[in-house]
């Protein structure tokens, strides 16, 4: 349950989340439709903490803008089922309100579906039994509700994909407490929570955000998805308060999610996204050294004797868990080729367009050593 007043007035952090997944679920709907077209005929987004659907400052919430985009669309209007959940009844009455006024909503052939029920272990059932691709997107207040198992099940479906908010602050005041160990043990597995615990009990405050994220990454990983996410930062910069997470089996996925996060940043130094809502952050302070630099070192090193690989293809290989987006590749990809550091085919002479890389190139990196 959500305290009284959060949804009173919208912040630039509630709206660059709300931002973030309407636009995941429109690239993610485009690249899904036609495939399900082929097999189910349908795709589905399904919100677990739904909200009301708009602030009291009347700042539409991500609901709404879920619909709003599904009703600007023709190929979703027969195609798409939404279910929105939220075990606060005024919220599910004030969104049902919120969406009969919607303009247009009666193009949707599927109006939605609403649910006032508790996620928790009951719900991985249910969420196993749909049987379409879906877009799932969990915002609780805190974490308890939210667990591995119940990821798993969301990603069990081909085609789809979950987001979270993943809350930090109160997972790492919680580790150590041992009225909270089960809901903890659910969200990372017991075996996971347990080590967990371990190695946070030997580090310094600065240096527990890493081991969490870590654990988080792996648990997901081992379900053989990826996972990346958009950082929130207290009011002061000094600490991070919790994490938007998309998790994914597919490439395209995960890295959608990183160019639609990347334009939320609070700062782009040297093209380069912080990935992060920082509000004490300062935009005009660059930085020292140049990260499109320290990206050709890593190239050289991660790739070192590889052959006819396309930009595309090093991006996807490399990006996840770094702060690049793919134009920062191409950008130290062409000075890699430009410097004579790796090889190009067809080589530039050859090439349409001097001082660009075509994305059929193939590169080829020299030996370490």
């Amino acid at each position: 349950m959500r305290e009284s007043g959060f949804f009173a007035t919208s912040t630039e952090a509630s709206r660059k989340k709300h931002r973030i997944v309407a636009k995941y679920f429109g690239g993610w709907a485009n690249v899904v439709l036609p495939a399900a077209r082929a097999r189910e005929g349908m795709i589905m987004y399904a919100d677990l903490f739904s909200g009301p659907g708009k602030y009291e400052d009347g700042t539409p919430s991500t609901p709404l803008l879920i619909l709003e985009h599904a009703i600007a669309t023709p190929a979703l209007h027969n195609t798409l089922r939404i279910l929105f959940n939220d075990e606060d009844a005024d919220h599910i009455n004030a969104l049902k309100r919120h969406i009969a006024a919607l303009p247009g909503i009666e193009h949707l052939k599927h109006y939605p579906k609403f649910y006032t029920r508790s996620i928790g272990r009951e719900s991985i059932a249910r969420i196993k039994r749909i049987n379409a691709p879906t877009l799932f997107f969990a915002d609780p207040f805190g974490y308890e509700g939210i667990s591995i198992d119940l990821i798993a099940a969301a990603l069990s479906h081909w085609g789809s994909d979950f987001l979270f908010f993943f809350n930090y602050n109160r997972i790492n005041m919680h580790l150590g407490n041992d009225v909270m160990h089960e809901p903890i043990n659910e969200f990372f597995t017991p075996d996971r929570a347990t080590e967990l615990r371990e190695v946070v009990a030997r580090l310094r405050p600065a240096e527990r955000e890493a081991a969490i994220l870590n654990a988080m990454r792996g648990s997901v990983e081992a379900l053989g998805a990826k996972v990346e996410k958009f950082t929130y930062r207290s009011k002061t910069g000094t600490r991070p308060t919790h994490h938007l997470m998309c998790a994914s089996k597919h490439r395209n996925g995960i890295a959608l999610f990183k160019e639609i996060s990347a334009k939320e940043s609070t700062r782009i130094d040297d093209n380069v996204p912080s990935l992060t809502h920082d509000p004490a952050d300062d935009p005009q302070q660059g930085v020292l050294f140049s990260q499109i630099t320290d990206l050709e070192d890593e190239l050289l090193e991660t790739f070192a004797g590889k052959k006819n690989l396309t930009a595309e293809q090093i991006y996807h290989d490399h990006h996840n868990n770094r702060p690049y987006v793919l134009k920062n590749y191409r950008q130290a990809l062409l000075h890699l080729v430009e410097s004579g550091a790796i090889a190009v085919d067809p080589p530039a002479a050859a090439r349409q367009k001097p001082g660009t890389l075509p994305a059929t190139a193939r590169l080829t990196f020299p030996s370490a050593g």
